[in-house]
């Protein structure tokens, strides 16, 4: 194993609620040999998609529709708050 300290970082603790075998194949291969290894298959794949491929793009999906979440639920609190102004300024 890459990475065989006992103590698990903040870090590491965000990585894995985010995504356990990111987490997992970076602590047991270390990053730098992920990195050269997605891109050996990435030249080698030339017919199917490889597994690194196919995880990079739940990932991106994933995050755009975080991304979407996070700003509707910030127009949705901004709206709350635009009525409850209106609705005390109303009552004045």
């Amino acid at each position: 194993m890459k990475n065989n300290s006992q103590k698990i970082s903040a870090n590491e603790i965000n990585r894995f609620a985010y995504c356990p075998y990111q987490w997992y194949y970076t602590r047991y291969y270390g990053s730098k040999a992920l990195q050269e290894s997605y891109k050996a298959l990435e030249i080698r794949s030339s017919g199917h998609e490889s597994h690194f491929v196919k995880g990079q793009r739940f990932h991106n999906r994933y995050y755009r529709s975080y991304r979407l979440k996070r700003i509707l639920q910030s127009i949705f609190i901004i709206l709350l708050i635009g009525i409850a102004a209106w609705v005390v300024i109303r009552w004045m």
